[in-house]
């Protein structure tokens, strides 16, 4: 595995989730962006560590915390997942928020970010067209 990231920040990054980080569940964060990254046409090996690729990691991490915790705290998290109160518990409201954080990161983020490649980087994604 690459080093992208420091495992050690993204533990201290979220009180509540962060103790529950393993191995386990960074090495599936890991294939989430290798996932999302070859949806851009990158090669995983093309990654370089940044700041968004940190956080883009952390939010996957996170969210493989919440589905595990929501689903064992009885608490399931697809369809009702709400108490006695009628409110989501903590994990099932960590993860809407991390669904949410996921969502808008993917949005954003072009191969030139998951590359380092900044040159000609547009507001949005486009493709070049070659003529003559």
């Amino acid at each position: 595995m690459q080093a992208l990231y420091e495992v050690e920040l993204i533990r201290l990054s979220d009180d509540l989730l962060g103790q529950n980080i393993t191995d386990d569940i960074m090495e599936k964060a890991e294939k989430w962006l290798a996932y999302f990254a070859a949806s851009l046409d990158v090669k995983f090996e093309e990654i370089v560590p940044s700041f968004i690729i940190t956080e883009l990691i952390t939010a996957y991490a996170m969210r493989e915390v919440c589905v595990k915790k929501s689903y064992g705290a009885n608490a399931p998290v697809w369809g009702n997942s709400t108490q006695k109160t009628g409110t989501l518990d903590y994990f099932g409201q960590k993860l809407k928020f991390y669904e949410a954080r996921i969502k808008e990161l993917e949005n954003r983020i072009t191969p030139a970010d998951l590359t380092g490649n900044k040159a000609g980087k547009n507001g949005y994604r486009s493709v070049e067209l070659y003529r003559g």
